[in-house]
């Protein structure tokens, strides 16, 4: 009776050891199709939801008369008061094209959506009367990004209205969609070693 060969039985192990991986790249690829099926859909969908924030609850102050322009051209203008000074008449407009209006007093909001988009929304927060006029404060102020204009490059300021703003304008757009999930993929990564491992084991024993 011949004496097993020990070499020989390194070399089925090594052999063994091809389909324990083929089948762990087998798992792997049906796995990566399970995610993207079921995480891009999703995220795709909310996309459509978020949007790109261009002014995050700044200050805005624009004096009766004058009018302040935000990104993407658009500019607000308060036009009047009234006798007692408490209500304001405000008017939203895009190269001189007339979007909104809207009298408002202290603590009112005022919103401008295009296409079920919210692109403005400004929320009076004091109204300063005084012998020329009136000074409006509008806290906080947001601002979104029009997907169908041109991405702003730099930020705008009336000359109009530079001396009335005391707000800072982020050059930096934050983006609120949410991107790579880390955890998920570390998940199933970790699932594949373990079944490469398990069936490594496997083919060993045999």
């Amino acid at each position: 009776m011949c004496a097993p060969n020990k070499h020989g039985k390194t070399g089925r192990e090594g052999m063994s050891f091809l389909p324990a991986l083929f089948f762990s790249a087998t798992v792997f690829f049906f796995f990566s199709i399970i995610i993207s099926c079921a995480v891009f859909p999703v995220a795709g969908a909310d996309d459509e939801k978020l949007s790109i924030i261009l002014i995050d609850g700044d200050e805005v102050y624009v004096r009766s008369g004058n009018y302040y322009t935000f990104l993407q051209d658009y500019q607000i203008y308060v036009k009047g008061a009234n006798s007692e000074g408490n209500r304001v008449w405000i008017e939203l407009r895009r190269d001189d094209i007339f979007l909104e209006d809207a009298i408002v007093g202290e603590g009112d909001t005022f919103a401008y959506s295009n296409n079920s988009t919210e692109i403005l929304n400004l929320t009076v927060d004091t109204i300063y009367g005084g012998a020329n006029g009136v000074l409006v404060k509008f806290s906080p102020v947001y601002q979104y990004l029009n997907p169908k204009l041109p991405m702003p490059q730099t930020p705008a300021t009336s000359p109009a209205s530079s001396s009335d703003n005391n707000s800072s304008i982020p050059t930096v757009f934050e983006n609120q969609a949410e991107g790579f999930d880390l955890p998920l993929f570390l998940l199933g990564l970790g699932s594949v070693l373990l079944v490469t491992g398990f069936f490594a084991g496997r083919y060993r024993k045999k």
